[in-house]
Protein backbone atom coordinates (compact mmCIF):
# COMPACT_ATOMS: atom_id res chain seq x y z
CA UNK A 1 0.00 0.00 0.00
CA UNK A 2 2.92 2.32 0.92
CA UNK A 3 5.27 1.87 -1.85
CA UNK A 4 1.42 2.29 -4.38
CA UNK A 5 1.02 5.80 -2.64
CA UNK A 6 4.37 7.07 -2.58
CA UNK A 7 4.69 6.44 -6.45
CA UNK A 8 1.43 8.57 -6.53
CA UNK A 9 2.72 11.51 -4.35
CA UNK A 10 6.56 11.10 -6.08
CA UNK A 11 4.63 12.30 -8.91
CA UNK A 12 2.78 15.81 -7.64
CA UNK A 13 3.88 19.17 -8.13
CA UNK A 14 2.81 19.97 -4.11
CA UNK A 15 4.87 19.09 -1.35
CA UNK A 16 3.33 15.96 -0.08
CA UNK A 17 3.45 13.67 2.72
CA UNK A 18 2.30 10.65 3.76
CA UNK A 19 1.19 9.67 7.32
CA UNK A 20 0.54 6.41 9.31
CA UNK A 21 0.31 5.87 13.33
CA UNK A 22 1.01 9.78 14.00
CA UNK A 23 4.78 9.39 12.03
CA UNK A 24 5.76 10.32 8.31
CA UNK A 25 5.99 7.25 6.63
CA UNK A 26 7.00 9.20 3.00
CA UNK A 27 7.78 12.49 2.00
CA UNK A 28 8.04 13.37 -1.46
CA UNK A 29 11.18 15.99 -2.88
CA UNK A 30 9.40 18.65 -2.31
CA UNK A 31 8.10 18.12 1.07
CA UNK A 32 11.79 16.87 1.75
CA UNK A 33 13.21 20.76 0.68
CA UNK A 34 10.63 22.50 2.65
CA UNK A 35 10.24 20.57 5.65
CA UNK A 36 14.08 19.17 5.63
CA UNK A 37 15.16 16.02 5.26
CA UNK A 38 15.25 13.72 6.61
CA UNK A 39 12.25 14.25 7.89
CA UNK A 40 10.51 10.63 7.24
CA UNK A 41 9.80 9.03 10.69
CA UNK A 42 9.65 12.43 12.28
CA UNK A 43 6.36 12.56 14.72
CA UNK A 44 3.35 14.83 13.18
CA UNK A 45 3.36 17.11 16.51
CA UNK A 46 7.05 17.51 15.04
CA UNK A 47 6.23 18.93 11.49
CA UNK A 48 2.74 20.83 11.95
CA UNK A 49 0.52 22.85 14.57
CA UNK A 50 -1.66 21.09 17.00
CA UNK A 51 -4.63 22.25 15.30
CA UNK A 52 -3.46 20.30 12.42
CA UNK A 53 -2.53 17.28 14.60
CA UNK A 54 -5.48 17.10 16.86
CA UNK A 55 -8.46 17.76 14.02
CA UNK A 56 -10.36 14.67 13.92
CA UNK A 57 -11.94 15.09 10.35
CA UNK A 58 -10.64 13.19 7.82
CA UNK A 59 -11.13 15.84 5.51
CA UNK A 60 -9.98 19.45 5.84
CA UNK A 61 -7.37 22.44 4.89
CA UNK A 62 -6.05 25.25 7.01
CA UNK A 63 -3.94 28.50 6.93
CA UNK A 64 -1.30 27.87 8.60
CA UNK A 65 2.71 28.18 9.71
CA UNK A 66 4.90 25.25 8.45
CA UNK A 67 8.48 24.98 9.02
CA UNK A 68 8.61 28.79 9.45
CA UNK A 69 6.56 29.50 6.15
CA UNK A 70 2.72 30.94 5.62
CA UNK A 71 1.23 27.48 3.53
CA UNK A 72 -1.97 26.07 2.76
CA UNK A 73 -2.32 22.45 3.98
CA UNK A 74 -4.87 20.34 2.49
CA UNK A 75 -5.49 16.53 3.23
CA UNK A 76 -7.01 13.55 1.13
CA UNK A 77 -7.11 9.54 2.02
CA UNK A 78 -4.82 7.32 0.04
CA UNK A 79 -5.80 3.80 0.82
CA UNK A 80 -5.11 3.33 4.85
CA UNK A 81 -2.80 6.43 4.86
CA UNK A 82 -3.77 10.46 4.80
CA UNK A 83 -1.73 12.49 2.58
CA UNK A 84 -1.15 16.18 3.25
CA UNK A 85 -0.55 18.49 0.73
CA UNK A 86 1.53 21.63 1.27
CA UNK A 87 1.51 25.05 -1.00
CA UNK A 88 2.98 27.90 -0.12
CA UNK A 89 0.95 31.12 -0.26
CA UNK A 90 2.08 33.75 -2.51
CA UNK A 91 1.50 37.67 -1.34
CA UNK A 92 -0.92 38.37 -4.27
CA UNK A 93 -1.06 41.54 -6.62
CA UNK A 94 -3.08 44.58 -5.20
CA UNK A 95 -6.32 44.23 -7.43
CA UNK A 96 -7.98 47.49 -6.53
CA UNK A 97 -6.98 50.96 -4.80
CA UNK A 98 -8.63 53.44 -2.82
CA UNK A 99 -9.37 55.73 -5.49
CA UNK A 100 -11.47 52.96 -7.03
CA UNK A 101 -13.56 51.78 -3.92
CA UNK A 102 -14.14 55.58 -2.49
CA UNK A 103 -15.88 56.05 -6.17
CA UNK A 104 -17.90 53.17 -5.97
CA UNK A 105 -18.96 53.87 -2.27
CA UNK A 106 -20.15 57.32 -3.72
CA UNK A 107 -21.98 56.29 -6.19
CA UNK A 108 -23.67 53.60 -3.87
CA UNK A 109 -24.40 55.90 -1.24
CA UNK A 110 -26.23 58.13 -3.94
CA UNK A 111 -28.20 54.93 -5.03
CA UNK A 112 -28.93 54.05 -1.67
CA UNK A 113 -29.95 57.44 -0.77
CA UNK A 114 -32.38 57.68 -4.12
CA UNK A 115 -33.86 53.95 -3.11
CA UNK A 116 -34.88 55.01 0.37
CA UNK A 117 -36.55 58.18 -0.77
CA UNK A 118 -38.23 56.09 -3.46
CA UNK A 119 -39.86 53.50 -0.98
CA UNK A 120 -41.01 55.55 1.22
CA UNK A 121 -43.12 57.29 -1.39
CA UNK A 122 -43.87 53.86 -2.75
CA UNK A 123 -45.44 52.87 1.33
CA UNK A 124 -47.33 56.85 1.07
CA UNK A 125 -48.71 55.59 -2.04
CA UNK A 126 -49.29 51.77 -1.29
CA UNK A 127 -47.71 51.05 -4.17
CA UNK A 128 -46.99 47.24 -3.34
CA UNK A 129 -45.76 46.14 -6.52
CA UNK A 130 -43.09 49.30 -6.72
CA UNK A 131 -42.08 48.50 -2.85
CA UNK A 132 -40.89 44.95 -4.08
CA UNK A 133 -38.97 46.00 -6.84
CA UNK A 134 -37.46 48.77 -4.23
CA UNK A 135 -37.14 45.86 -2.06
CA UNK A 136 -34.72 43.67 -4.62
CA UNK A 137 -32.63 46.84 -5.53
CA UNK A 138 -31.75 47.85 -1.56
CA UNK A 139 -30.34 44.43 -1.25
CA UNK A 140 -28.35 44.78 -4.20
CA UNK A 141 -27.16 47.35 -2.55
CA UNK A 142 -26.12 46.26 0.22
CA UNK A 143 -24.71 43.09 -1.66
CA UNK A 144 -22.80 45.84 -3.55
CA UNK A 145 -21.54 47.42 0.36
CA UNK A 146 -20.54 43.91 1.53
CA UNK A 147 -18.79 43.39 -1.60
CA UNK A 148 -16.86 46.55 -1.00
CA UNK A 149 -16.05 45.69 2.30
CA UNK A 150 -14.47 42.68 1.57
CA UNK A 151 -12.27 44.06 -1.08
CA UNK A 152 -11.39 46.89 0.77
CA UNK A 153 -10.03 44.23 3.41
CA UNK A 154 -8.24 42.37 0.68
CA UNK A 155 -6.59 45.38 -0.89
CA UNK A 156 -5.05 46.57 2.50
CA UNK A 157 -3.65 43.29 3.43
CA UNK A 158 -2.35 43.10 0.26
CA UNK A 159 -0.66 46.16 0.55
CA UNK A 160 -0.01 45.60 4.36
CA UNK A 161 -1.70 48.72 5.34
CA UNK A 162 -5.27 47.80 6.40
CA UNK A 163 -6.08 50.25 9.72
CA UNK A 164 -6.78 47.73 12.59
CA UNK A 165 -7.77 49.33 16.07
CA UNK A 166 -6.99 46.68 18.87
CA UNK A 167 -9.31 46.80 21.78
CA UNK A 168 -11.14 44.81 24.33
CA UNK A 169 -13.91 42.66 22.86
CA UNK A 170 -16.16 40.10 24.36
CA UNK A 171 -16.46 37.47 21.84
CA UNK A 172 -18.92 35.50 23.36
CA UNK A 173 -21.08 38.79 23.52
CA UNK A 174 -20.64 39.91 20.16
CA UNK A 175 -21.69 36.36 18.46
CA UNK A 176 -24.65 35.87 20.86
CA UNK A 177 -25.81 39.46 19.58
CA UNK A 178 -25.04 38.16 15.74
CA UNK A 179 -26.79 34.96 16.69
CA UNK A 180 -29.86 36.68 17.94
CA UNK A 181 -30.64 39.39 14.56
CA UNK A 182 -29.44 36.52 12.44
CA UNK A 183 -32.43 34.30 13.57
CA UNK A 184 -34.84 37.27 13.75
CA UNK A 185 -33.98 37.56 9.68
CA UNK A 186 -33.90 33.53 8.76
CA UNK A 187 -36.27 31.65 10.99
CA UNK A 188 -36.51 28.97 8.79
CA UNK A 189 -32.38 28.66 10.00
CA UNK A 190 -31.95 27.24 13.68
CA UNK A 191 -28.92 29.28 15.07
CA UNK A 192 -27.17 27.84 17.99
CA UNK A 193 -23.73 29.23 20.55
CA UNK A 194 -22.10 27.17 22.58
CA UNK A 195 -19.44 28.65 25.26
CA UNK A 196 -19.45 30.49 28.50
CA UNK A 197 -21.71 33.61 28.73
CA UNK A 198 -18.18 35.91 28.89
CA UNK A 199 -14.93 35.71 26.67
CA UNK A 200 -12.52 38.75 26.22
CA UNK A 201 -9.52 39.19 24.19
CA UNK A 202 -7.92 42.14 22.39
CA UNK A 203 -9.22 42.29 18.97
CA UNK A 204 -10.65 44.69 15.92
CA UNK A 205 -14.15 44.25 16.87
CA UNK A 206 -15.31 45.78 13.36
CA UNK A 207 -13.05 43.09 11.26
CA UNK A 208 -13.96 40.54 13.90
CA UNK A 209 -17.86 41.11 13.45
CA UNK A 210 -16.80 41.63 9.36
CA UNK A 211 -15.03 37.73 9.68
CA UNK A 212 -18.32 35.83 11.74
CA UNK A 213 -20.44 37.08 8.87
CA UNK A 214 -18.53 36.23 6.70
CA UNK A 215 -18.56 32.64 8.06
CA UNK A 216 -21.96 32.42 8.57
CA UNK A 217 -22.49 33.74 4.97
CA UNK A 218 -20.45 31.09 3.49
CA UNK A 219 -22.67 28.56 5.27
CA UNK A 220 -26.32 30.16 4.62
CA UNK A 221 -24.79 30.30 0.76
CA UNK A 222 -22.84 27.16 -0.03
CA UNK A 223 -24.57 24.73 2.54
CA UNK A 224 -27.18 23.20 0.45
CA UNK A 225 -30.04 21.53 2.64
CA UNK A 226 -28.92 23.12 5.65
CA UNK A 227 -31.15 23.85 8.78
CA UNK A 228 -28.80 24.75 11.49
CA UNK A 229 -25.64 26.57 12.27
CA UNK A 230 -23.64 26.16 15.43
CA UNK A 231 -21.13 29.03 16.77
CA UNK A 232 -18.74 27.39 19.46
CA UNK A 233 -16.37 29.27 21.30
CA UNK A 234 -13.37 27.39 23.50
CA UNK A 235 -10.65 29.55 25.56
CA UNK A 236 -7.35 28.34 26.08
CA UNK A 237 -4.92 30.02 27.87
CA UNK A 238 -3.01 32.27 25.01
CA UNK A 239 -6.12 31.39 21.95
CA UNK A 240 -9.64 31.70 21.68
CA UNK A 241 -10.78 28.92 19.30
CA UNK A 242 -14.45 30.00 17.31
CA UNK A 243 -15.72 27.58 15.10
CA UNK A 244 -18.37 28.00 12.81
CA UNK A 245 -20.27 24.74 11.85
CA UNK A 246 -23.65 23.38 9.85
CA UNK A 247 -25.17 20.19 8.93
CA UNK A 248 -25.29 20.83 5.63
CA UNK A 249 -23.76 19.16 2.61
CA UNK A 250 -20.23 19.24 3.54
CA UNK A 251 -17.29 20.79 0.72
CA UNK A 252 -16.45 18.02 -2.21
CA UNK A 253 -12.48 17.01 -1.51
CA UNK A 254 -11.81 18.01 -4.89
CA UNK A 255 -12.90 21.63 -3.79
CA UNK A 256 -11.38 21.91 -0.70
CA UNK A 257 -7.57 23.01 -2.32
CA UNK A 258 -8.62 25.61 -3.84
CA UNK A 259 -11.75 27.50 -1.20
CA UNK A 260 -9.12 30.05 -0.23
CA UNK A 261 -8.62 31.33 -3.74
CA UNK A 262 -9.88 34.75 -4.24
CA UNK A 263 -12.31 35.44 -6.94
CA UNK A 264 -12.55 32.06 -7.82
CA UNK A 265 -15.99 31.46 -7.52
CA UNK A 266 -17.07 34.92 -8.72
CA UNK A 267 -16.42 34.91 -12.47
CA UNK A 268 -18.45 32.09 -13.92
CA UNK A 269 -21.80 32.57 -15.58
CA UNK A 270 -23.17 29.55 -13.47
CA UNK A 271 -21.70 30.59 -10.09
CA UNK A 272 -22.01 34.57 -10.23
CA UNK A 273 -25.04 34.52 -7.75
CA UNK A 274 -23.08 33.08 -5.55
CA UNK A 275 -20.91 35.86 -4.46
CA UNK A 276 -17.47 36.34 -5.17
CA UNK A 277 -15.23 34.32 -3.55
CA UNK A 278 -13.68 36.67 -0.93
CA UNK A 279 -15.41 35.86 2.08
CA UNK A 280 -13.14 32.86 3.22
CA UNK A 281 -10.27 34.63 2.05
CA UNK A 282 -10.89 37.71 4.43
CA UNK A 283 -11.82 35.17 7.12
CA UNK A 284 -7.90 33.93 6.52
CA UNK A 285 -6.26 37.24 6.20
CA UNK A 286 -7.84 38.52 9.29
CA UNK A 287 -7.61 35.82 11.36
CA UNK A 288 -3.54 36.26 9.95
CA UNK A 289 -4.26 40.04 11.67
CA UNK A 290 -4.78 38.70 14.84
CA UNK A 291 -2.07 35.80 15.23
CA UNK A 292 -4.16 32.57 14.46
CA UNK A 293 -5.12 30.48 11.81
CA UNK A 294 -8.12 29.24 9.81
CA UNK A 295 -8.70 25.57 8.98
CA UNK A 296 -12.04 24.43 7.11
CA UNK A 297 -13.34 20.89 7.55
CA UNK A 298 -15.53 18.70 6.16
CA UNK A 299 -17.92 16.24 6.89
CA UNK A 300 -19.60 15.16 2.98
CA UNK A 301 -22.82 14.52 3.33
CA UNK A 302 -23.09 16.22 6.97
CA UNK A 303 -21.72 19.48 6.94
CA UNK A 304 -19.00 21.47 7.43
CA UNK A 305 -17.15 23.70 9.79
CA UNK A 306 -14.78 26.25 9.63
CA UNK A 307 -12.27 26.90 13.22
CA UNK A 308 -10.64 30.25 13.75
CA UNK A 309 -7.86 30.96 16.47
CA UNK A 310 -7.50 33.72 17.87
CA UNK A 311 -4.79 34.89 19.71
CA UNK A 312 -5.80 36.67 23.33
CA UNK A 313 -3.09 38.99 23.68
CA UNK A 314 -5.59 40.50 26.83
CA UNK A 315 -3.55 43.15 29.12
CA UNK A 316 -4.35 42.85 32.89
CA UNK A 317 -5.87 46.46 32.73
CA UNK A 318 -8.88 45.03 30.09
CA UNK A 319 -9.95 41.75 32.29
CA UNK A 320 -12.69 43.28 32.72
CA UNK A 321 -16.26 42.92 30.60
CA UNK A 322 -15.64 45.74 27.99
CA UNK A 323 -18.70 48.18 27.30
CA UNK A 324 -20.44 47.15 23.61
CA UNK A 325 -23.34 48.28 22.12
CA UNK A 326 -25.84 46.49 20.26
CA UNK A 327 -25.01 45.62 16.83
CA UNK A 328 -26.57 47.60 14.12
CA UNK A 329 -29.10 46.07 11.93
CA UNK A 330 -27.61 47.30 8.96
CA UNK A 331 -24.18 45.75 9.65
CA UNK A 332 -26.51 42.34 10.14
CA UNK A 333 -28.20 43.63 6.47
CA UNK A 334 -24.95 44.30 4.73
CA UNK A 335 -22.54 41.17 6.39
CA UNK A 336 -25.45 38.67 4.92
CA UNK A 337 -26.80 40.37 2.36
CA UNK A 338 -25.76 37.04 -0.35
CA UNK A 339 -28.11 35.14 2.01
CA UNK A 340 -31.30 37.13 3.07
CA UNK A 341 -34.51 36.96 0.95
CA UNK A 342 -35.63 40.84 -0.38
CA UNK A 343 -38.16 41.53 2.31
CA UNK A 344 -35.67 42.21 5.02
CA UNK A 345 -34.56 45.34 3.14
CA UNK A 346 -38.18 46.89 3.55
CA UNK A 347 -37.87 50.30 5.01
CA UNK A 348 -38.66 49.44 8.33
CA UNK A 349 -35.93 47.78 8.60
CA UNK A 350 -33.41 50.34 6.82
CA UNK A 351 -34.40 53.53 8.97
Amino acid sequence: MLSVSSKVLSLSAEAAVLVSGGKIVYANAHAEKMLGAPCVGKALSAVFSPEICQSQAGVFTADTVVAGKRCNVRTAKLEDLQAFFLSPVEIAPVLVNDAFLFSVRSALMNLRLSAGLSQSRAEESGDEELRSYLRSLQRDAFRITRLLDNATVVRGLAAEDLAVSMEPLDLAKLCREITDSASLLRPDISFKLYGEETLCLFADRVLVEQMIYNLISNCLVHAAGLSRISISLVPTATQVILSVSDDGCGIAEDVMGHVFERYRAGFSLGEMGDGAGLGLSVVRGIARLHDGTLMLESRPGSGASARVSLARKLPAAALRTPEQERIPEKALLTGLADCLPPECYDGKYLD
